[in-house]
């Protein structure tokens, strides 16, 4: 979006605490009645970064004026009334600026790295009023005048790598208006963290060389390295070697480990992790070694799950990067207040203490449910604010940055504010932003955060980076709340009604909140806020709860939304397997609420292990956690009684596929009847063939029983047992779920 001059000036009045108005006196004319006034001058021999500051304010000055400006190469300031651009060795932050006003010249000078582009951000913004609310929404003013009045300023940030990791910061304007960095930027190529199977890849070695992979309970497994095999080193730095020849200029390369935790026991590792008091001991001590052999390089490496604690007596070489990972820790509270981190906090203190390059991997997503209201904007200053006062100059902040996900843009928004200043004003910062992006709604989102806000903080409860809506169906999203959440969006609606755009984004917002009404209403199916109302012995659906979801269907495709968690579920498949979730099988069913018996029983974990979930009428979704029943690594048999014999047409079986949580459908399944429960007689078996690299969400095995009598059934269910090759944790145990058991 462009917006207007007008419109402008509204939102810089709301926002004067956190931007300087602009100024309609200047010191420089840069045109005039849409005609070039001045010139761009950057160095002779330019760098990209010089080159790409230059274009960058020339492409807005474009935008706003319909005019471009000359850029020409000089070392001299020769020409008043021009903009300079160029890189100082008196800037000591790479990515600092200074700006100055002086005798018709306007002299902009940036720090090694990205200084002179972030400068050119701070005029668009300061003084241009360009605002970039997400890279789809953006506000410049047009006008055939542009004037720039004295600057004398200066800008730089404690964090030397800032990334809110998503959709957003692929946008290349977005990212350098809002001072970003990507994964690409200095990491190489497809060596950013859990490398290990990238290194020495278990399919290429682990049948002729099994001493290369970590010992658990006394034997070799695939899930890590040996880490004081003297061969596995010679071949991480051989391999190393290769892959740097064909990304030379690439400074930082990952050496760490896989997403599990089968870390090596060992004599050798064993005794090393024992004198370091922590299993990062042996992977420190291995990474120091690569990191010897390239001093010209950065070696990055995790600490992260059953690493996360430093090792009490070998230091990280000065050539080598620490990711100190937060995935264990609540999302309530801010992290130094919170007494379940503790532990956390003080290995963060012992890796500063050690470490001269740590990076901090925050998480402020919830990663399984993306839509779900997740109110921890309150956390994110002082948890950025902890990070920097412990050493800590990198930072990537695992966000929800994918239109529709809740609130990412305000999120993006914010936490780049604050990597860049930590002391940044917060609710200024968020005021400015709602103004911008939801127009005259924005009074009614503000009512809706900050009520999330409170009810969270009322609490205290721990808020689970995985955690479904359920979870809080009690407290911050008790129906009272709900209630009181839904009367700020109509009223939000209404407000900006005739503005097609704005109420787009409102619309967008509120999926978060209809997300939770229909994940809580799949937990409850046939209660007070379940989809289905039980009448004279039937049931009949809820219709304003179809609404919601067709509400939240319409938008996502209005808003070209995509996906709903981490696991690559998008808005249609959610669409369609809630659809699934809701047709429940009640009329006609057999298997209503009949009992089912399985060996080995179902993991408890996930709905209790309750087998009367096979029977009770739902069929589970895309969500694991709601309405399944899984088992881990193991074939399995169940047998469901009838209670009497039946004749019936029909027999189903649901199973799901979700394989970044490791689950995948079965090998095969095979149906069998009997009319006494020890006599089976076979139906048929049904497989699922090739490597299941992509698949249906929801796979139903369908089995006829027509011309048969019978009481029991029974499934024999074969599983994949471990992760095919393709698949990130290869070899690892793969999970089967299972759901409702359908016979008409």
């Amino acid at each position: 979006m462009i917006g207007n001059l007008n419109y402008l000036f509204y939102l810089l009045i709301l926002a004067s605490s956190v931007f300087s108005p602009f100024k309609a006196i200047s010191e420089i004319s840069v045109v005039v009645n849409g005609k070039s006034k001045s010139t761009i001058v950057i160095p002779e021999k330019f760098t990209a970064e010089e080159l790409r500051a230059a274009n960058f304010l020339n492409d807005h000055f474009f935008k706003i004026s319909g005019c471009t400006l000359p850029i020409i190469r000089s070392d001299k300031l020769f020409s008043k009334n021009a903009i300079f651009i160029s890189k100082s060795k008196t800037i000591a932050s790479p990515d600092g600026f200074t700006i100055n006003s002086s005798d018709k010249k306007l002299i902009i000078h940036g720090g090694s790295n990205k200084g002179c582009i972030y400068a050119v951000a701070e005029i668009l913004e300061q003084y241009l009023g360009v605002r970039y609310y997400s890279p789809s929404f953006v506000i410049i003013p047009k006008s055939a005048n542009i004037n720039l009045p004295d600057i004398k300023i200066s800008g730089s940030t404690p964090n030397t790598y800032r990334n809110v990791h998503g959709v957003f910061s692929k946008d290349e304007n977005y990212k350098d208006f809002h001072r970003l960095n990507i994964i690409e930027d200095v990491f190489a190529d497809q060596y950013y963290v859990h490398t290990f199977n990238r290194l020495i890849p278990w399919t290429e070695n682990f049948k002729t060389h099994p001493e290369y992979f970590a010992l658990l309970n006394g034997k070799r497994c695939i899930g890590q390295l040996c880490l004081t095999n003297p061969e596995v080193l010679q071949l991480v730095i051989n391999k190393l070697k290769q892959e740097m020849l064909v990304q030379p200029a690439k400074k930082i390369w990952s050496v760490s480990q896989n997403d599990n935790n089968s870390y090596c026991h060992c004599d050798n590792c064993s005794r090393i992790n024992e004198e370091e008091k922590s299993p990062a001991g042996s992977i420190i001590q291995f990474v120091n070694k690569v990191a010897a052999a390239f001093p010209d390089k950065i070696i990055s490496t995790l600490a992260y799950s059953y690493s996360r604690s430093a090792p009490v007596k070998t230091r990280p070489a000065s050539n080598v990067q620490v990711m100190l990972c937060t995935i264990e820790l609540n999302r309530s509270k801010p992290i130094a207040t919170d007494p379940l981190s503790v532990s956390f906090l003080a290995d963060m203190e012992a890796w500063g203490r050690i470490c001269k390059q740590l990076y901090l991997w925050d998480y402020t997503v919830d990663f399984d449910h993306s839509y779900s209201p997740f109110p921890n904007i309150h956390t994110l200053q002082p948890n950025i604010q902890l990070f920097v006062n412990n050493h800590v100059k990198e930072h990537f902040q695992q966000s929800n940055t994918d239109t529709g996900h809740e609130f990412s843009e305000l999120k993006s928004y914010l936490l780049a504010k604050l990597l860049w200043k930590p002391d940044a004003n917060v609710p200024a910062i968020i005021e400015e932003f709602t103004n911008g992006y939801y127009g005259a709604a924005a009074p009614y989102i503000r009512k809706y955060l900050y009520h999330l806000q409170d009810e969270v903080l009322k609490t205290g409860e721990w808020l689970d980076i995985y955690g479904p809506p359920t979870n809080y169906q009690q407290s911050f999203l008790s129906q009272q709340n709900i209630n009181a959440y839904n009367t700020y969006f109509d009223e939000a609606e209404k407000a900006v009604s005739d503005d097609r755009e704005m109420h787009l984004h409102v619309r967008i917002a509120r999926m978060s909140l209809q997300y939770a009404m229909m994940e809580i209403g799949k937990s409850d199916m046939f209660g007070t806020r379940g989809w289905y109302t039980e009448k004279d012995g039937d049931f009949e659906l809820n219709q304003d709860m179809v609404k919601t979801l067709e509400s939240f269907n319409q938008t996502s495709k209005d808003g070209k939304c995509s996906l709903v968690n981490e696991s690559g579920l998008t808005t249609e498949d959610y669409y369609i397997s809630t659809k699934r979730f809701i047709q429940v099988q009640v009329k006609g069913n057999l298997a209503f609420r009949k009992n089912a018996s399985a060996f080995p029983a179902p993991a408890e974990k996930y709905s209790s292990g309750n087998l009367a979930f096979l029977t009770n009428g739902v069929r589970g979704a895309n969500d694991f956690k709601v309405h399944w029943l899984g088992w881990e690594s193991k074939d399995f048999t169940i047998v469901l009684d009838l209670e009497k014999n039946v004749s019936a047409q029909s027999i189903e079986i649901s199973t799901l596929w979700d394989p970044k949580s490791w689950i995948l459908h079965p090998k095969q399944i095979t149906c069998l009847i009997s009319e006494n429960g020890i006599d089976f007689r076979l139906l048929e078996t049904q497989t699922v063939s090739g490597d299941q690299q992509k698949e249906e969400v929801n796979h139903t095995f369908s089995f006829s029983g027509a011309g048969n009598t019978f009481r029991y059934v029974k499934f024999e269910v074969k599983g994949t047992l471990n992760l095919f090759d393709w698949h990130p944790s290869a070899g690892g145990g793969s999970w089967v779920f299972v759901d409702e058991i359908v016979v008409k």
